[in-house]
This record gives structure tokens, sequence and C-alpha cells, in this order.
């Protein structure tokens, strides 16, 4: 095939210990078609900048940067939707993030093949290895051991918890997600939502990644232990699946008012729950005796409970 078919999303800042990994796993594929890697440096102060030149002049049929010299999240820009999806080729699109890498060699031309020969796919996804930087022990991300499909009620109930985003493989007209999506930061999340109501999900056992938890610079290590931050991010949660629950024109509600609740009580937010019915008979359906009883306390002293939360998290 002599046009692009895949296109690949690489978002890369100060990775300068792992982007060699990443790019790595990108020029080994093999496959039988045409691929382009589209890496965004956002304006990186280590050596990350350098390491991505070096492999775009060794590879230039398939390492396609994207320099900044100011950074763009810092000030706000959704730098996929301007720099990054205007440029891409690809019928589909698979993601990596610079502190991540592909440890099969084949993993594209897998995905790829699934989905060509399944036009009712939106989604193909795969098992990964999870990598504690901290104390370098690796698990694997899925426990199935065959390949299935996955389900709405899987991705919204486990938020995202069988699949990472450098396993994420799609068809591009999914890429952007609908303007009746919130702008949360949610973006593998809500994208997972997204293409499981658009059409099929794939799975597949083989492990063909690898996520770097607690990596230097990520989410996961700079909010460690963030009270707050976990607090506003189960909460943010329930707003967004209210918003999806809308624009899906509520044919899943139950299944969203219950991920709802979910995350509401996880929150200790119990004033919340009791004060809507949907959400107050959907948690004493499942709740047990130390849960009601927590619940209880949470009208009454709801100070206490949420000192109970921060412990949780500290």
């Amino acid at each position: 095939m002599d046009e692009i078919m895949v296109s690949i999303y690489c978002l890369a800042y100060n990775h300068e210990p792992y982007i060699r990994d990443c790019l790595e796993g990108f020029v080994n594929q093999k496959t039988n078609f045409k691929f382009e890697v589209l890496i965004h440096d956002d304006a990186s102060t280590d050596k990350t900048a350098d390491i991505i030149r070096e492999y775009e002049a060794k590879y230039p049929d398939i390492i396609k940067p994207i320099y900044q010299t100011e950074n763009q999240y810092s000030q706000g820009i959704k730098f996929g939707k301007k720099y990054i999806y205007p440029k891409m080729r690809g019928k589909y699109v698979a993601f990596c993030e610079g502190d991540d890498y592909w440890c099969d060699n084949n993993k594209l031309q897998k995905q790829f093949d699934f989905l060509e020969g399944h036009p009712e796919y939106s989604f193909c996804v795969h098992n990964s290895y999870k990598l504690n930087c901290t104390d370098g022990t690796k698990t694997e991300i899925c426990k199935l051991k065959e390949d299935n499909d996955i389900t709405l009620e899987d991705i919204v109930m486990r938020m995202g918890g069988f699949f990472q985003t450098s396993s994420h493989f799609l068809r591009r007209e999914y890429l952007e997600l609908p303007d009746a999506f919130p702008n949360y930061n949610f973006g593998d999340y809500q994208r997972a939502i997204y293409l499981a109501l658009s059409g099929k999900v794939r799975y597949l056992s083989d492990i063909m990644s690898v996520y770097r938890q607690m990596s230097v610079g990520s989410w996961s290590s700079a909010n460690k232990k963030n009270v707050q931050r976990e607090y506003d991010h189960r909460i943010k949660a329930c707003e967004l699946l209210i918003k999806i629950d809308e624009y899906s024109e509520f044919k899943h509600h139950e299944l969203f008012i219950r991920r709802e609740t979910e995350l509401l009580a996880n929150a200790f937010e119990f004033g919340k729950i009791n004060s809507n019915t949907e959400y107050r008979q959907q948690y004493f359906k499942t709740a047990g005796f130390k849960k009601r009883v927590l619940f209880c306390a949470g009208l009454i002293t709801p100070k206490l409970v949420k000192k109970h939360f921060e412990r949780k998290y500290q």
C-alpha cells in the first residue's frame, strides 16, 4: 500500500529518560502498509526534542515531528485539534504517550487487520503491562486471557480499567469528539465511551505495550496523595457522565446513574446522593449495613466524613 494507512498520535514533554523506547517501538513495527508518527514536543526543557530530531533524521518517511518553542499546554491550547489532527493522513489512528512504549512489533498490523475485517467495530484495544517507575514492578492491566468484546458498561464502570492509552487504535472518523462532550480532562475515558456508543469495541489479549506509572512529570506522579485533585476528579467525572447521558438521549440512563452514584459515594458526597431520588434509590440497591451507616453519618456530620475521605488518600 502506497498511501498512509495509520497515523500515530504521540505527545512528548520532558520525556528524555523514556522517549527513545517510545520511538523504537514505533519504527520497529512490521506492517504491510505505510504509517506515520505525528509526535508533538511541547517545548521540552530537557533533551527530548534532540532525541526526536535524531529519529527524524534517521526515519524521515515515518517520524513527522511538531516542535513547539513555547509550551502550549500551560496556555490552555488544545494542540491535538490545532496542530496534530490536520496533519493526519491515516485511515486509522493509534495512540502512545512519550513516556510509554510498544513491546510487540506486530501491534499495528494485528489491530489494522481486525478493523479492516470488521467494519462494525469503531475501536480496537489490547492488554498492556503497567510498569511502576518507583519500585520497578510490572503487572498486567487486564486479566482477560482471551480476545473478547468490551461493552459500554465495562468502560463506564471501570473508567478504562481494561486498557490503557497506548493500546488505542480507532477509525479516524471517530477521532474528534462531538461538541456535546464537555471539555474536561478525561480524554481517554470520554473517547472510549464515545467509541463504544459509535460501534463495537474489540479487546486483544496480547500484551503489546507498556504503561509507565509514576514516571517523572506524569499526572500520576504529580497528583499522588493530592486529596483535592482526587475529589475534583470524581466530581468532574460525574458531571461528564451526566452530559454524555444527555448526548446519548438517555438510552443508557440506568448505567450512567449507577456510575454517577458510585462516584459520588466514593467522594463521600452523600448530601448530593440524598437530594436526588435516582441516586438515592440506586445507592440503597447495593449498599450494605456499613455503607448505610456511613451514608447517614455523612448527612449528619459531613465534615467528619470528609476527613475520612482525606485520610483514605494520604
